[in-house]
């Protein structure tokens, strides 16, 4: 059904207050060289004392003639009371809106308490004096259509603005512009929020390190003290930046205890880390460093490839540890084993998603590639030169793509390597140094 909505009242002032900083916000940076900002819009998200479980969201845009329609799509129990100016559509779990050019507005609601799995911890959270939640938690899916005859590059300014309860404070990955406002770029031709958010009560420690300017977000009951994670950060991310020439310019890291999920979850540019976590974990992997390098790599699985992407991102959680001389080579050689220990052999990789396999197989298996490149080239090609041509490449990495990378590098065929290790699941050979106690390889989450 079309509805055709009049104007809505302001938001009341009442509930609310927008505070400052704690410190000075640096000023937005300008636009890049060569392009016109032609429309504006401002998201301003609202968190009151007495219902701190559920923000009320508003758009605003400004010089929209471009702008035809946006199509939202969302899970129903997590947003609703959609309300604005213009034309809105409603169905379930859609919403498209017409504006009303040139200035418009959407208002709704975001439920922010969510699981990540049925009867596991959560993904967002409203705690005692603060808030732990993605973008995507308060912004949902979005599909912008612009008019066919209008400008023909629009691109927009965007600014993100929370008003809060009185003494909280705000971290996102995005710049600052001023007490609880930030500047909005992802990238697209319509700006979106991105990136975790830590609002309330919280202990923040920034610096910068390797290039990127890292905010450390935590609650006060977690166990690891932000000084080791800032510690491991300085040593690891100037290594991470020669493996994939880049870094992000912003990192936020954000902390929280039980009930959120005992984990790690990355995001664009920012990841959480459950408070208890510790840095190293006793089979020898870096929650920390794992999430880290899911950040930092520019380029997301197809469906037959999780295991490339999960893979990567445990072996290099020991390569780093290694290189920044926080893993002898003992210690080294026995994460390999226990990782051949606790993997799931004779699957095939690219169909079977177990845990097992992502977190255990397959770095075993791309460790045992990297010594194979390695071998084949005389020392001078191996899975470092494979991780640098995917993220120069960016995209979508298949396993395909994975195989003719490493083809392309070592000048040689591998698809009997992949064959037998892939696609059949053998376990390669594990250097030969004992155990000496068990220990999972994966502790439990949830």
């Amino acid at each position: 059904m079309l509805l055709a909505v009049g104007p809505l009242l302001a938001l009341a002032a009442t509930g609310y207050q927008a505070v400052s900083a704690r410190r000075e916000r640096g000023a937005p940076p300008p636009p890049a060289a060569g392009l016109r900002e032609t429309f504006s819009v401002t998201y301003t998200v609202t968190i009151s004392a007495g219902t701190v479980t559920v923000a009320d969201v508003r758009w605003d845009l400004a010089g929209i003639d471009e702008i035809e329609r946006v199509r939202f799509k969302f899970d129903p129990e997590r947003f609703g009371a959609f309300e604005g100016n213009g034309t809105i559509e409603r169905r379930r779990g859609e919403v498209l809106w017409w504006p009303s050019g040139p200035y418009a507005h959407l208002r709704y609601t975001a439920a922010l308490n969510h699981r990540h799995a049925a009867g596991k911890g959560y993904d967002s959270y409203a705690g005692d004096g603060w808030v732990l939640t993605r973008t995507s938690a308060l912004f949902p899916r979005s599909a912008v259509s612009f008019r066919a005859d209008s400008e023909p590059e629009p691109e927009s300014r965007a600014r993100l603005i929370f008003r809060l309860p009185a003494g909280w404070d705000a971290a996102t990955p995005m710049p600052p512009a001023g007490p609880h406002r930030f500047v909005v770029e992802s990238g697209g031709r319509f700006d979106h929020p991105r990136g975790w958010l830590m609002l309330g009560h919280f202990r923040r420690t920034d610096i910068t390190a390797g290039g990127t300017a890292v905010t450390i977000a935590a609650t006060p009951q977690g166990t690891l003290p932000p000084s080791r994670v800032l510690d491991l950060l300085e040593r690891a991310l100037p290594v991470m930046s020669t493996l994939f020439g880049r870094m992000p310019a912003r990192l936020l890291i954000a902390m929280a205890p039980d009930p959120m999920w005992r984990g790690g979850l990355s995001g664009e540019e920012s990841f959480y880390m459950h408070g208890d976590r510790p840095l190293q974990t006793p089979d020898r992997t870096s929650p920390y460093l794992h999430e880290l390098f899911h950040v930092v790599a520019p380029f997301r699985p197809a469906p037959d490839a999780h295991w490339v992407t999960e893979g990567l991102a445990e072996f290099y959680t020991l390569e780093l540890q290694r290189r920044i001389g926080r893993l002898d080579e003992r210690g080294y050689a026995k994460a390999l084993r226990l990782f051949g220990r606790y993997g799931l052999w004779g699957q095939d990789f690219t169909h079977n998603q177990d845990r097992a396999i992502h977190n255990n197989s397959a770095p075993l298996v791309l460790c045992a590639l990297d010594r194979r490149m390695r071998a084949v080239t005389s020392g001078k090609r191996g899975l470092d030169d494979v991780v640098a041509a995917l993220a120069a490449e960016g995209g979508v990495v298949s396993t395909a793509r994975l195989l003719g990378v490493v083809r392309r590098l070592a000048g040689k065929t591998f698809d009997a390597f992949f064959r037998q290790h892939v696609y059949r699941g053998e376990r390669p050979p594990l250097p030969e140094v004992p155990i000496e106690a068990e220990a999972p390889a994966s502790p439990p989450e949830g």
